[in-house]
């Protein structure tokens, strides 16, 4: 049995980057750690701090005509084989953009006579608290949940004078204010009316006006053995050889509808009172609470890889990847950092998790932190299932059902269509219209199918879980939404079958010659694979809940599940093309990037299931979307890469699917890093291991950490209508031995596994539910188990597993 590796981020240096530093977080508040014994910085974030208010959800389109007219226009001009001029009409149809996630404040932790040399600085992911050991000094730091707040505990061997200092991050646009008094340093601030995005204006950046923003209150307070003074801006400690420090916060965010009220002295209160209250409790009681509640996530699972535990510090193991040798421990460390952040970003009442998650240090950040779901807040989430952690795709749900109220004036004004809809962002408030004014690239601007994949988490969410209530109360309205807007979204094409026009491939685009001849790149067309296979997917859902409302005595519209049955016959899957590649596109129409970063046409192969390796039938297509994936190429942006690794999961392709771990896992250069978010595309990962896209981008840490998940176990598949669950389907060889407790099927089923060799050594399932399914273990027959809810099954055929 392999020996577990200690689950940590390890260093023998201080952050010198953003990147370098390490993230905390409870689900609402968020602090990156640096980690320099003598100068340390907390950088926080409050999830509830984004720019604007309910009110800019709305906005006046680019031109004063009317936006289905132009979608119709579209239409017509592609089906009459005019591409180029329907990429000019659907431009029309663009309204403005989303807000921004903002950060909050920085507090410095500054020791005024000391001269600290870091031995170790590291994030321990089994108990989520970060600190820093140093000759003669140490501090721990950690994000509460059951606090509220972040505490921190600095220790000296002798007495030191420090300084505490707290700025607001918006202090520049004069909209904050500092107080500091006895024992506290307090920030009030108020986040930006508009943040516009930094690709679009040069000018226009951030703007303060009479509309509503978040206010938001930042309190330090401090408890020590030294004696307290102040100044101007900090609070100063003299003989101090301990110091506690607790960091609450408050902001007037109340919900995606409500206008923020803007009472500083209410947060204030608020924030103070609470901070003073832990004060008043012992460090070590508080810090039991978090690790108890914290645990009770961490715990559910494990991954160990290869027959030793690395103790190794990370920047050894990334020079190691940089050169190829990527360490099996370095993989599972990987895998608990996904958990580690899931956990720490979102949890049951906290904001869904943003492109950075919730660690975001710009104003103007990139991508506007915002939520960009053609991909990257879906793939955010791929892991909450299989990585027994359900409960922390919470605030995506509830984005959903956000974004479904505002999708619905959206899909009215912008198509004249019934149901909702979503393009390409939203942010906290909802907006859903597709952005741009009117000069946005349709490749990423023209794209009202963002619903259609979000819902694919609902039916996840009901596959692993077979909560009916779920399905029922708060998946079907929004489903029956998005199906009656993706009915009226569809047209007849000329051979009989259904197809959308306009339709685009989220962010690709193909060559196409205009009247005169010029040949240029253009993303508006007729029926991309992706929106075909999005609309398959979520009828077929519609199917599956409507038969489960029905059993449980709730009305099903007739006409609309025979509408939506003549749709799916209608939706075929596509064919090969000539090349033998898995088409983007219902012609085969040439990239204008033949080694794009999205897979968008590989939809149904991962994270959709219509095509399989259980299928025989389906072998042809199977082997074009493996052909696809060597015409993309091995390298790409990080979330990219991590997507690339998870297809070649479900094509159990273990040579390919440890090359994108290998590029995944490469460190990014010192430049990159210092470059912040100015930086071109490139991939890897920071030193502390974030995603690089670059710049950081959070969702390849979670599509990494399903991939690698999805080569362990998998459970999509069917035979004969029949469930499976295959053990070990994509092994690689460099990983002969290793343990995965805790994992979850689809099902309601917990797996424990592990091998030695390559081969299956223990396994053990435990049934949530009542469940009928095929197992599936390399080198032995199919085997047909029933259990019953409750159930443990442990394999006779194999030693007992333990945990």
């Amino acid at each position: 049995m392999p020996t577990a590796p200690s689950p940590r981020l390890r260093y023998r240096t201080p952050a010198r980057y953003w990147t370098d530093a390490l993230p905390i977080g409870n689900g609402r508040l968020g602090a990156m750690i640096f980690g320099q014994p003598d100068h340390d910085r907390w950088q926080l974030n409050d999830d509830t701090c984004w720019s604007g208010s309910p009110q800019t959800t709305v906005g006046e389109p680019a031109t004063d005509q009317s936006p289905a007219a132009a979608v119709a226009r579209a239409r017509r001009l592609l089906l009459d084989g005019q591409p180029v001029q329907a990429e000019d009409e659907i431009k029309k149809v663009q309204f403005g953009h989303s807000q921004a996630y903002q950060p909050l404040a920085d507090l410095e932790i500054i020791n005024e006579d000391g001269h600290h040399r870091l031995t170790t600085r590291e994030l321990d992911l089994g108990t989520a608290v970060a600190g820093w050991q140093a000759e003669g000094a140490e501090a721990e730091v950690f994000a509460s949940a059951p606090a509220n707040a972040i505490l921190g505990s600095y220790r000296w061997d002798t007495a030191h004078t420090v300084r505490l200092r707290l700025t607001a991050a918006h202090r520049e646009y004069g909209h904050s204010r500092l107080t500091v008094t006895e024992d506290r340093v307090v920030v009030s601030t108020r986040m930006p009316s508009d943040v516009y995005p930094a690709r679009d204006h040069r000018t226009k950046t951030v703007v303060y006006d009479d509309r509503p923003g978040v206010s938001a209150v930042v309190v330090a307070a401090v408890r020590t053995d030294g004696t307290v003074s102040t100044d101007a801006d900090s609070l100063i400690i003299t003989g101090a050889t301990r110091l506690r420090i607790a960091l609450t916060t408050e902001t007037d965010f109340v919900d995606p509808r409500t206008t923020p009220h803007g009472d500083i002295d209410r947060l204030t209160e608020a924030a103070g009172s609470r901070a003073a209250d832990l004060l008043q409790v012992d460090h070590d009681q508080l810090r039991a609470a978090h690790l108890e509640e914290y645990r009770s996530w961490s715990d559910r699972f494990d991954l160990v890889l290869g027959g030793t535990a690395e103790d190794a510090t990370v920047d050894t193991l990334l020079e190691r990847a940089r050169s190829g040798d990527v360490a099996p421990g370095l993989v599972a460390l990987m895998v608990h950092y996904g958990r580690y952040l899931m956990i720490s970003a979102s949890r049951p009442g906290s904001r869904a998790i943003n492109l950075q998650g919730i660690w975001n240090p710009w104003i103007q950040p990139p991508w506007h932190s915002n939520y960009t779901v053609n991909i990257n807040t879906e793939m955010n989430y791929w892991p909450a299932t299989v990585a027994n952690l359900a409960e922390c795709a919470e605030p995506l749900f509830d984005l959903v059902e956000t974004a479904a109220a505002t999708g619905a004036a959206t899909a009215t004004s912008v198509y004249d269509r019934p149901g909702w809809t979503a393009h390409h962002n939203t942010d906290v408030w909802g907006f859903t219209l597709p952005v741009g004014n009117g000069t946005a690239k349709p490749s990423w601007a023209s794209w009202p199918m963002a619903g259609f994949w979000l819902l694919r988490h609902f039916r996840e969410q009901y596959a692993f879980t077979g909560d009916d209530a779920f399905l029922i109360d708060r998946t079907w309205p929004l489903l029956d939404g998005a199906v009656s807007f993706g009915l009226a979204t569809l047209c007849q094409l000329p051979d009989g079958t259904l197809g959308v026009a306009p339709s685009t491939s989220p962010e690709n685009q193909y060559l196409a010659r205009d009247r005169d001849g010029t040949e240029q790149p253009i993303a508006v067309t007729v029926s991309s694979t992706m929106d075909i296979a999005l609309l398959r997917d979520t009828f077929a859902f519609w199917q599956q809940a409507a038969a489960v409302v029905a059993e449980h005595g709730r009305p099903v519209d007739a006409d609309r599940a025979a509408d939506v049955a003549t749709a799916l016959e209608r939706l075929p899957l596509p064919r090969p093309t000539e090349r033998g590649s898995y088409p983007e596109w219902l012609a085969d129409l040439p990239e204008a990037e033949p080694e794009h970063r999205h897979q968008s046409h590989l939809y149904d192969l991962f994270p959709g299931d219509a095509v399989t390796g259980y299928d025989p039938t389906q072998a042809d297509l199977l082997a074009a979307m493996a052909e696809t994936l060597r015409l993309r190429g091995d390298y790409s942006t990080g979330w990219s890469l991590a997507w690339r690794l998870c297809l070649h999961a479900r094509l159990r392709d273990a040579d390919a699917a440890t090359r994108s771990l290998g590029h995944f896992l490469s460190p990014v250069s010192d430049e990159i890093a210092a470059a912040g978010p100015a930086v071109a595309q490139a991939g890897g990962v920071y030193r502390n291991l974030f995603c690089a896209h670059p710049p950081f981008q959070i969702d390849g840490n979670f599509g990494a950490t399903a991939g690698v998940i999805e080569m362990l176990i998998q459970s999509h598949g069917r035979i004969d209508g029949l469930p499976v669950v295959e053990m070990l389907p994509c092994l690689p060889v460099g990983w002969p031995e290793g343990r995965l407790t805790g994992v979850r099927a689809r099902g309601g089923l917990t797996v424990d596994l592990a091998w030695s060799a390559g081969r299956l050594s223990t396994l053990r399932i435990t049934a949530d539910r009542d469940h009928r399914f095929l197992l599936r273990v390399p080198g032995r027959a199919d085997r047909r188990l029933d259990l019953a809810a409750g159930q443990l099954w442990g394999d006779p055929d194999l030693p007992p597993a333990g945990r």
